[in-house]
């Protein structure tokens, strides 16, 4: 799959995911407002995170497609790294504001102030939350591993994570709608809980990013990958130095290998061409691989 029908693909995923949300940021904050609800009004802001890093998300998209430049000879795929980075800042902000919000709630029914019990329209929009952000997350994470795209599935954890707080909103609000006004503080527990899991999910995305930002390697089950795969050359040995990140989704391999020290540059040449293609045909035809070749020492001594 080319860049372009990749960047395609993940731009009709988001636009639809930014849709949704901004129907269910209009019916979560009437809800939670009119509904009495904390809870609901948690929810209703987390969905503004996420239409908003829909919109971190496609200006990263739209950066990265950009074909390589003399000032960007590995292309510009960190773009949609940071976009993805912005997206579990975001989820790490929204969690700590809804988390401190419920926490107050609570410390204040503590000593005494009582709780405004939620309506049953809170409760049917944290259902209807629940089920269209689950099929959302379904279909952006599968676009999101098709197109290798970090930013994508990220943004798919996003939309996951609000299909999951809406559980526990729907489950807040409904105990203390359904069971009476002494339930009602149930709204804010959920609400905590709500925060736990933004939290969790944005650290994991955060971490992941950070790593890309600053270079970090493959996991070494791709450098044991790319090993074997240079060593099933007969005519190459010893593959050491090797060097991998990502920018984006390409994958960068730097490798230095040895071979017979008599061998014709030609044929070594060709030889490396073939591994430089397999890998290729490994980790994507975008894949950048970088091959230096050493003399074979000796027969002892690859």
């Amino acid at each position: 799959m080319d860049l372009t029908n990749r960047a395609q693909q993940a731009t009709r995923i988001t636009l639809l995911g930014a849709a949704v949300n901004a129907a269910l940021l209009l019916a979560k904050f009437t809800a939670g407002i009119l509904g009495n609800s904390q809870a609901m009004v948690a929810d209703a802001v987390h969905t503004a995170s996420d239409f908003a890093t829909d919109i971190a998300v496609l200006v990263g998209i739209r950066f990265s497609r950009k074909p390589k430049d003399i000032d960007h000879a590995y292309g510009h795929g960190k773009y949609e790294t940071i976009a993805a980075a912005v997206v579990g800042i975001a989820l790490l902000a929204v969690g700590l504001k809804l988390g401190w919000d419920a926490i107050h709630t609570l410390f204040h029914a503590v000593g005494g102030q009582p709780v405004t019990r939620p309506s049953q329209a809170a409760f049917w929009a944290a259902l209807l939350s629940i089920v269209s952000k689950e099929i959302l997350y379904q279909k952006t994470v599968r676009i999101g591993r098709r197109t290798r795209n970090d930013a994508i599935i990220a943004n798919a954890w996003h939309h996951r994570s609000d299909a999951l707080s809406s559980i526990g909103t729907a489950a807040g609000i409904g105990l203390a709608v359904f069971l009476g006004a002494e339930w009602a503080i149930m709204d804010p527990v959920a609400a905590i809980l709500v925060s736990a899991l933004l939290l969790k999910v944005a650290f994991m995305i955060v971490k992941e990013q950070v790593g890309g930002l600053t270079e970090q390697s493959l996991p070494r089950e791709v450098h044991d990958e790319i090993e074997t795969i240079s060593l099933s050359f007969p005519d190459i040995s010893y593959p050491h130095n090797l060097r991998t990140r990502a920018v984006g989704q390409t994958v960068v391999i730097d490798l230095h290998v040895r071979m017979d020290p008599d061998m014709r540059v030609a044929d070594a040449h060709t030889i490396v061409s073939k591994l430089e293609q397999k890998l290729r045909d490994r980790f994507g035809e975008d894949t950048i691989t970088t091959v230096h070749i050493e003399p074979k020492r000796n027969a002892s001594v690859q």
